[in-house]
This record gives C-alpha cells, sequence and structure tokens, in this order.
C-alpha cells in the first residue's frame, strides 16, 4: 500500500489519539469499580430483610379464645434486632382440627448478619423487654394464678426459632409453634363394682410436691425450684355412679376410645399445673405407682385420694411420674374393694377430642 508522507503522519496521530482514549476509558473504568457497591462483601453492606412470621397455637379454639399480651423478641446472638409487643390479628385454621394463627411482619437490619433467633411469650406480662438478653428470657418464671385460667390458649406460652441469613435473599417466611408453659392432668374415677349396692364417693383429692414456680421456656439445669407445695383438687365430695369392670389397657397402648372412659369414667378434676420433670416413665410402671406412705425426698406429683367405698373409708397415694409442658395427661382410676385400685394413664393431644400420642411437636 502506498501512502504519502502526510497520511502516514495522520494515521499515526489518529492510533495515537486512539490509544490515549481507550487509557482514559480504563482508567474511568477502573475509577468507577473502586466506587461501585458491588465490589464490597456481601456481610459488609447495608441490608434490611422483611420477615413474615405465622405465629400459631396448634390447638383448638375460635377466635374468641386468641392469645393476649405478645412478646416477640429477635436477636442476632445476644444482640436484640427488634422487639414486638402490638397484639396481632389471630384468625382460624383447619388442619384438621381448628388451630389459631397469627401473621406479624417485620423489618430488620441484617448487615454483617449470619443467623437470627426468636423468642416468643404469650399470655405473661414481661418487666423491661427492651433490656431482655436470651439468658435473661430463658430465666424468667411463673406462677399458677389464684384463679384458674379460662381456656386452654389462655395459658403462659412460649416459642422458638432459629433463622439462617442469605446474602442474596430479603424475603422470609418463618413459622414459630406457641408451646404451653404448663401441664395438665384430667384425673377420672370409676367403680369395679357395677351392683347398684355398692357406692362410692370421692371425699378429698390433694396433690402434693408442687413447684413453686415455672420456666417459661425450658426448666434450665441449674433452677433452684422448689418442690413442697399443695394443692386441693376437689371442692366437694362426688359421688361416682359409673362403673367399668374390662380389662384396663397396658402401658404400651397409648390410647384409648372416648366412648369407653365418656360413659364408664367419671371426671373428678382437670388443674393446670407446673412442669414437675421428676420420676421415670418406663414400660413397666407407666407413669404411676402406688405406695403407701409418701416420702419427704421424692419429688414428685403425687396424688393423695380419700373416698368412701360402701360406708368405710380409705385413703391412696398415687404417684405421678414426668409432668411435661405442653402434655396434657388423664389418669383413670378404678376402685374395686379397700385394697384394689386399678389405674391407667394417657397422654393426649391438646384438644378437645382427638387423642395422640405424643402430645405436640
Amino acid at each position: 500500500m502506498n501512502l504519502k508522507t502526510n497520511e502516514l503522519i495522520n494515521l499515526k496521530y489518529m492510533m495515537k489519539v486512539i490509544s490515549t482514549a481507550t487509557w482514559l476509558m480504563l482508567l474511568i473504568l477502573a475509577g468507577c469499580s473502586d466506587a461501585s457497591p458491588y465490589a464490597e462483601e456481601p456481610s459488609a453492606q447495608e441490608r434490611t430483610i422483611t420477615l413474615n412470621l405465622d405465629i400459631t397455637t396448634r390447638a383448638e379454639a375460635g377466635e374468641e379464645e386468641s392469645p393476649d399480651n405478645f412478646h416477640l423478641w429477635i436477636f442476632n446472638g445476644d444482640k436484640l434486632l427488634t422487639y414486638i409487643n402490638s397484639n396481632p390479628s389471630w384468625e382460624e385454621v383447619n388442619n384438621g382440627k381448628v388451630d389459631l394463627k397469627a401473621t406479624v411482619e417485620a423489618e430488620i437490619d441484617a448487615t454483617e448478619v449470619n443467623a437470627i433467633q426468636f423468642y416468643l411469650l404469650l399470655n405473661t406480662n414481661v418487666t423491661g423487654p427492651w433490656g431482655m438478653t436470651p439468658a435473661n428470657l430463658k430465666n424468667l418464671t411463673f406462677t399458677l394464678p389464684d384463679q384458674p385460667y379460662s381456656h386452654d390458649n389462655k395459658v403462659p406460652m412460649s416459642g422458638e426459632a432459629t433463622l439462617d441469613i442469605f446474602p442474596s435473599q430479603i424475603h422470609y417466611d418463618v413459622r414459630i409453634d406457641a408451646v404451653r408453659c404448663v401441664a395438665k392432668l384430667g384425673i377420672y374415677c370409676t367403680k369395679g363394682n357395677p351392683s347398684t349396692n355398692s357406692t362410692l364417693t370421692i371425699n378429698q383429692v390433694t396433690l402434693s410436691k408442687v413447684p413453686d414456680k415455672g420456666y417459661l421456656f425450658e426448666i434450665p439445669e441449674n433452677s433452684q425450684i422448689v418442690y413442697s407445695g399443695t394443692m386441693n383438687l376437689l371442692s366437694e365430695d362426688k359421688k361416682i355412679e359409673s362403673s367399668y369392670t374390662e380389662d384396663m389397657p397396658d402401658y404400651s397402648d397409648n390410647s384409648w376410645a372416648e366412648t369407653t372412659t365418656e360413659e364408664s369414667f367419671e371426671e373428678i378434676s382437670s388443674p393446670y399445673l407446673l412442669e414437675n420433670l421428676n420420676g421415670e416413665v418406663t414400660n413397666t410402671n407407666g407413669f404411676l405407682q402406688l405406695n403407701g406412705q409418701v416420702p419427704s425426698d421424692d419429688k414428685r406429683y403425687c396424688i393423695t385420694l380419700s373416698y368412701t367405698l360402701n360406708g368405710v373409708g380409705y385413703t391412696q397415694n398415687i404417684y405421678v411420674s414426668q409432668i411435661k409442658r405442653n402434655q396434657y395427661s388423664k389418669i383413670y382410676i378404678r376402685i374395686s374393694d379397700a385394697i384394689t385400685i386399678d389405674t391407667y394413664c394417657q397422654v393426649n393431644s391438646w384438644t378437645k377430642h382427638e387423642m395422640e400420642v405424643p402430645a405436640f411437636e
């Protein structure tokens, strides 16, 4: 190719201009790259995430029996991210039985956060909620009120959950189950003799070894619970008209048809109880043991049953092992004669009609 001298000069000049422009562009891009937030580590960016929280009681109830005093803490380790105490609206959800559910939305600063923890309390008052830490919450205690709770959904409840946070996600759906902090115990009695000439009256039912306090969350290992209280479970004499002569279920059965129990046993009492984890539950003794005396150093719940059978008064002590929170136990007692008492204990789901083992998951 033949080019004149001035054309060669112009071509070199143009290449120099292009080269200079190219370097300027690279410098500009490099400067833009340094200013771009995408070059930062994701954990160093300011991030706000949205949480949709479904709170469920997993109990059969109508909206009129919704829980009260809603408290929800969200932590990153020991750092409190937010505290929510406005009572949400509860709605009925049919999942085979009617549950109550509330949905709460929260926005939190998730900068440099990899996981968050949730602590839920219902139906209880909390002093100084903004100053709480997870350790403080797990040491909160309560006592049973003088007047019984009006409904199963009005007892203290708690719940915990943990959520992993990812750099690429800003919306999360979380479910927190509200677990009752108390147990419930149904006591049912019947006669072993169906004859109308056989008479049975329950005169008094008391419960000893009652804890002086309960924990809103799980009982810590270093708890200082004193098991010295008593409760009167029967306000007046109750005459028993029903009878049951068939075999009592074995411990391994873990269920009993409602028609049988409703027709053959009469309810004596169904108190709410604080958790008492003392005693062992085995395939041999089930939940109950019969004893003539109550040792002072035994911390298991003990039912003292005073009754009149065919005009003669008797007293029996019945031990109850491991009464756990969120558990509904039913004790069936058949009194046949002066020395023969048959017992069976069944753990039920906390609903009015369904009976399942275990209680709540």
